[in-house]
């Protein structure tokens, strides 16, 4: 019995002493959202599947409105595509399906400024397939536009299926994303 109540009142102290310093630890830092914590992480493997999908859509959704058409990321990210998606941007008949950049695109152009992406490959799975050459992955993306005077302001985040086939060498490519 006295054992009992010296583990009782033990455990009572160490569970009041261990939440306060937790919730002043808590008060004490600003919290963290999970992206900016990955944004710390080692840059993507651009030779694995899910690392081909994210370097193609970081380039893809990185924008240069000063200098660039709308559709001229797809362009800059020619070498991480599949054979899709060079079959679209090499038709010119064919319209490029790009990602939406928005009415403000000659706004920024105007300001000098120019739109960062922050893609990463989400912890949630894409839709399973059978094909060993063939593979899905959910993307995050997250745009910042950032004006020649340090101003940025965060865009609403995005998320994108993509699909990243094996190429003829053997690597991966981005060959579709909606």
């Amino acid at each position: 019995m006295v054992v009992l109540s010296v583990a009782m009142l033990a455990a009572g102290c160490g569970g009041g002493s261990t939440s306060g310093g937790g919730s002043n630890k808590t008060a004490a830092q600003p919290p963290t959202s999970t992206t900016r914590l990955l944004e710390q992480a080692p840059a993507p493997d651009p030779t694995t599947p899910d690392g081909v999908a994210v370097t193609a859509l970081q380039q893809i959704y990185t924008w240069y409105p000063a200098t660039e058409s709308e559709g001229d990321a797809l362009k800059r990210a020619r070498k991480w595509l599949g054979p899709s998606l060079v079959r679209t941007l090499d038709n010119q008949s064919v319209s490029v399906e790009t990602p939406r950049p928005t009415l403000r695109w000659s706004e920024w152009a105007k300001a000098g400024a120019h739109v960062e992406a922050f893609a990463f490959a989400s912890g949630e799975k894409a839709p399973a397939g059978t094909d060993p050459n063939r593979q899905q992955y959910k993307i995050g993306i997250e745009q910042t536009v950032v004006y020649p005077d340090g101003k940025r302001e965060a865009l609403p985040p995005a998320t994108v299926v993509a699909t990243v086939v094996r190429g003829t060498a053997g690597g991966w490519l981005l060959d579709e994303f909606r």
